[in-house]
């Protein structure tokens, strides 16, 4: 019999696509219910729904799951804009919360969360690459000397995803102020969705926070972004807290650029050596005499083929012309997450340590404004 009953907070067109079903396989576990919050869109409310059918669980509102005994755990996958609110209010019904990443779309409301989960007392861990085998070898890669001291970090977090080629000739971005939506049908704030990925990295490599942060924005693939007035490519140069340098690349840059899911790597520059570590690296190359893998049709609701659930209906082609040695299924990041819960202890990603991620991304967007280095 399974230990905990997790409720999913979202629907389709979330990461909850893929976080639930990794809950619902953990044999400690047992999915118990989707809910929300009430007076959602037709829209929201209707992909929540299409989730709890797939999964043969009923679709509850939020508070009713909240207030179930059998209920332990809450994957929180609610919009970016009401992250803040959803998660103090699991919070505070003392369940034990997996968050989505990015924490919040604002300082504020990730201040809030992390509030919340610490004066409940709750476990509280937010998705990203630590847990990967490619990442845990950068860690060891400092914490053994063997490139000597680390003097700098390159972090590169592309994904090879959408049909590139097709953003307005001509275009030049001028970044400005966040308006405090993050939450499109057709694509999603690179920097903010895809810079969390080496922020969360960086710091958790060093053990130290950002000082300084100077960023540029960019529209240079994809129409679907120029026309929402969002970037689809984000640079950040940091300094941390002892002076080291490093820097980060996130965006999209199109299903063919690609030969598995994207650019996935991190380089440590050293007193002593330079290392890099790759999701995709060390693998095979393939020859042989099956089609290439071509981008797949564009489906109107999903144009940056971002969720399963919709690339079901396109049928995209495999990519199967690398095939790494080593892949991390994301489903790690979760077992590490249950493990916590089970043994009390702290997970390596906490909301607490998302907050200064939001902080980092915030100033990302200041600095891209502005033109010039933001101080934290």
């Amino acid at each position: 019999m399974a230990t905990y009953g997790v409720v999913a907070v979202g629907g389709n067109r979330t990461h909850l696509e893929s976080y639930a079903r990794a809950f619902a396989i953990d044999p400690r576990c047992e999915l118990i219910a989707v809910a929300d919050e009430p007076g959602l869109s037709e829209y929201r409310e209707g992909l929540n729904r299409l989730l709890a059918s797939e999964l043969g669980v009923p679709y509850l509102p939020l508070e009713q799951a909240l207030a179930r005994d059998d209920v332990h755990i809450v994957c929180m996958c609610a919009d970016v804009e009401r992250r803040g609110r959803v998660a103090s209010s699991c919070a505070a019904a003392g369940k034990h919360l997996y968050l989505d990443k990015p924490l919040a779309g604002s300082v504020e409301d990730a201040e809030t969360i992390a509030g919340a989960v610490e004066a409940a007392g709750v476990v509280n861990q937010m998705f990203t690459h630590v847990t990967t085998g490619w990442a845990g070898a950068a860690k060891q890669a400092i914490e053994s000397g063997e490139i000597g001291e680390l003097r700098a970090v390159h972090c590169d977090m592309l994904m090879a995803k959408g049909r590139p080629g097709t953003v307005p000739p001509g275009t030049v971005r001028q970044e400005r102020p966040s308006d405090g939506r993050f939450t499109f049908v057709e694509a999603k704030r690179e920097l903010f969705d895809m810079g969390v990925y080496p922020i969360s990295l960086l710091t958790w490599l060093t053990g130290q926070r950002v000082k300084t942060v100077y960023g540029v924005t960019g529209n240079y693939f994809f129409k679907e972004h120029e026309s929402l007035g969002i970037e689809d490519f984000g640079l950040l140069v940091l300094t941390m807290e002892d002076g080291l340098v490093a820097s980060i690349t996130a965006g999209r840059i199109g299903a063919t650029s690609h030969p598995r899911g994207g650019q996935q790597r991190v380089t440590l520059i050293g007193s002593s050596g330079i290392a890099t570590f790759s999701e995709g690296e060390p693998h095979i190359e393939v020859f042989n005499g099956d089609p290439p893998f071509v981008a797949p049709t564009v489906h109107p609701f999903d144009p940056m083929s971002m969720w399963a659930s919709t690339s079901r209906d396109v049928q995209p082609g495999p990519k199967d012309r690398w095939l790494p040695f080593d892949v991390t299924e994301q489903r790690a990041d979760i077992e590490a997450f249950v493990d916590c819960v089970e043994t009390g202890s702290v997970p390596e990603v906490t909301a607490r340590d998302a907050v200064h991620h939001i902080e980092v991304i915030m100033a990302g967007y200041k600095s891209a404004a502005s033109g010039e280095a933001v101080e934290l």
